[in-house]
């Protein structure tokens, strides 16, 4: 009998990790290829550069208002579905979409560190970019490849395979399914992703860009 009880719970709630996911992409996006490709296109950067300040710390504070950009979006996009359920009259819809504060807490746990991650990944593409247009068809990429990943979970018939918890954003939206089906996640389920999303950052927000910075010649 869990089975019934869980399924209805889940229902057509199945969308909204896929919502929120695309929202901190799309949160981090502009941020990203405005603070790299952006500043490039305009001429800002060169001189930011002349400035005695490190590349590792300039980066470091490009990176960090980029992922604070998504996380924030993260937490108003995952806290924005509580009202939507006083606004249910349905007993119907109310028993298919149960989302509450341990949901919202356990997405915003999830997803904070993806914002991070998304965030180097997005300036590590848009730091070789002359200017923003062009920053912006190289994100299509990583945007079209964000998108697709959570299709695996529906329409793979054998269920969850382990390698999906490698992968960041089909990890979030895997393991955020678990919680609006009411399942228990487990410790190392949540720090394989966690640990995947830290090592992206660090390499790709921090490592790369900086040593691209240092090395580019900026014209």
């Amino acid at each position: 009998m869990p089975t019934r009880r869980l399924a209805p719970r889940y229902g057509w709630a199945g969308i909204v990790p896929f919502f929120v996911l695309m929202a901190v992409l799309y949160g981090a996006l502009n941020a990203a290829l405005d603070t790299t490709a952006g500043e490039r296109e305009r001429g800002s950067l060169e001189p930011l550069l002349m400035n005695p300040t490190s590349r590792l710390a300039l980066v470091l504070g490009k990176w960090g208002a980029v992922a604070s950009v998504g996380m924030l979006i993260a937490v108003l996009s995952c806290l924005s579905f509580l009202p939507g359920q006083w606004l249910l009259r349905s007993e119907t819809l109310s028993a298919m979409f149960r989302f509450g504060t341990r949901e919202a807490a356990w997405f915003i746990f999830l997803l904070l560190p993806l914002a991070g991650a998304l965030a180097a990944l997005l300036m590590a593409l848009a730091i070789r970019c002359r200017s923003f247009k062009e920053a912006q068809a190289s994100a299509t990429v990583l945007v079209l490849g964000v998108s697709l990943l959570p299709l695996l979970t529906l329409f793979n018939q054998e269920g969850e395979a382990p390698w999906h918890l490698w992968v960041p954003a089909l990890a979030q939206v895997t393991l955020m399914g678990r919680v609006l089906k009411g399942e228990a996640v487990a410790a190392p389920d949540v720090l394989l992703p966690l640990a995947v999303c830290a090592l992206l950052a660090l390499l790709l927000g921090i490592v790369f860009v900086a040593r691209t910075l240092r090395s580019a010649a900026l014209k």
